[in-house]
């Protein structure tokens, strides 16, 4: 099992009993499938990026946690206006 899927597994298992959810509940609050939030749930897989995007749009508070991203770099993003 590789590094990233393994991290991604402990993850999502601490955010999903961090919300009080099953997958079945995660997967309908976030617009992904059920198959897919067991997939992450047991470590079979990891989301494709529109899943992770949907993850991550209904839990904006663990897109630090999820992707290992420092929060004290996000004062230095650079973001356009369309």
């Amino acid at each position: 099992m590789s590094v990233f899927v393994n991290n991604f597994k402990k993850k999502f298992n601490k955010m999903l009993s961090n919300e009080n959810l099953n997958p079945a509940r995660f997967a309908k609050v976030s617009n992904i499938t059920m198959t897919a939030a067991y997939d992450y749930k047991y470590g079979r897989s990891v989301p494709s990026s529109a899943n992770l995007y949907n993850i991550l749009n209904a839990f904006p508070i663990y897109t630090c946690y999820l992707l290992d991203l420092d929060p004290k770099e996000f004062s230095k993003q650079i973001i356009f206006k369309e």
